[in-house]
């Protein structure tokens, strides 16, 4: 099966920058139009803060659904965010001798997603869809690739073709005020906020979080989980009013929530695999607004951006419950762990470029 699997994975389309003009006739941009399945996670880790910076560029945002009708296609630069409708699609293939340029970016490694054994069909099915069967057709008008870690380009590049590097660039870190709060007079709150796609990081942590329920009275676990891995959930006699199971939340619900409502250990494990090496650590920026004390996995993922203070421990069940412990029975060590994360976000920022890779904006007369 496996074998089956990774034929599948080479045979899938990858993203190639076949509509990129020579060297010398490079096209100026006077506006920016990034398409993407907003609002989602990959907008906010990595296009935002971006957008934000170029003040005298008119910069357009567009869902999915979103018609494109009254959109100046002249001198246009065109960024697509994983996903693609057939009628936008159709709408830059009409107008590609106007634009001037079309970026592809994405933070997974779509085909490993699509032929491995975690994701569920629908998402596969979804992914198919609006990102898989387009490329064919994207290939053609694409200017430039982008891909969120060097692991991810190295998978889907081509000598021929050249994939830049768009890191996550997140907001501020002093932007997000630090709250006290009595721990005195409330169980601690341990996280693991994750999706579906990570089985088995869920199904690794399982077992150690029911004998963690267990040796700490004062611990209540959340879990974000739908389908059959809630239900697995439920069924690791757990007590139940110790153990909160969510469903996975809307983007903008899930920053709502992660902003007003802390915790006090959030867990960030991550296995080996095909789908993983090539992760980013945006995982980082969601514990910083949680305000919490992060387990990572050692792994090249969360090395990039790790500092002095942080927690990062080997896939061991017995390393994960003496770090839990740890983390339970001192308070010090929680907040230190918890500031340095917070440091790391700002690491984060001084590794990412806050410019899109190959494009020379040129802003619209009159503009200030």
């Amino acid at each position: 099966m496996q074998v089956l699997r990774d034929i599948l994975y080479q045979l899938l389309p990858r993203p190639r920058p076949f509509g990129a003009p020579p060297q010398d006739g490079e096209r100026v941009a006077r506006r920016l139009l990034i398409l993407s399945r907003n609002p989602n996670p990959s907008f906010s880790y990595y296009l935002d803060e971006r957008a934000k910076t170029l003040d005298h560029i008119e910069v357009i945002m567009k869902g999915l659904d979103d018609p494109l009708d009254t959109v100046d296609s002249d001198g246009l630069f065109v960024i697509i965010c994983r996903y693609i409708k057939r009628p936008q699609l159709r709408w830059l293939e009409e107008r590609r001798d106007t634009l001037a340029g079309v970026a592809y970016f994405v933070d997974d490694d779509i085909p490993a997603v699509v032929t491995g054994n975690e994701a569920g069909w629908l998402y596969k099915f979804r992914l198919i869809k609006l990102a898989v069967r387009p490329l064919p057709r994207i290939n053609r008008l694409l200017t430039h690739v982008w891909t969120s870690t060097d692991a991810l380009a190295n998978a889907l590049a081509m000598k021929s073709h050249r994939i830049d590097i768009l890191r996550p660039l997140p907001a501020d870190a002093p932007d997000i005020a630090i709250n006290s709060r009595n721990e005195s007079v409330r169980p601690l709150k341990m996280v693991y906020h994750a999706t579906g796609v990570h089985r088995r990081e869920h199904e690794f942590l399982m077992p150690i979080i029911k004998a963690a329920m267990e040796k700490h009275g004062n611990l209540h676990f959340e879990v974000f989980a739908a389908g059959s891995l809630a239900r697995r959930w439920s069924q690791q006699g757990i007590d139940p009013a110790k153990m909160t199971i969510i469903p996975p939340l809307p983007w903008p619900a899930y920053l709502a929530k992660t902003t007003h409502h802390q915790a006090d250990i959030a867990l960030a494990p991550l296995l080996s695999g095909k789908t993983n090496a090539s992760r980013s650590d945006t995982k980082r920026i969601d514990i910083s607004r949680l305000q919490a004390a992060a387990i990572f996995s050692q792994c090249p993922t969360f090395e990039r951006c790790a500092v002095p203070g942080e927690l990062h421990i080997g896939n061991t069940a017995e390393e994960w419950m003496a770090a839990i412990d740890l983390l339970v029975g001192d308070h010090a060590r929680r907040l230190s762990a918890r500031d340095a994360t917070r440091c790391s976000i700002e690491k984060m920022r001084q590794h990412a470029s806050p410019t899109f890779p190959g494009i020379r904006f040129e802003p619209l007369s009159g503009a200030d």
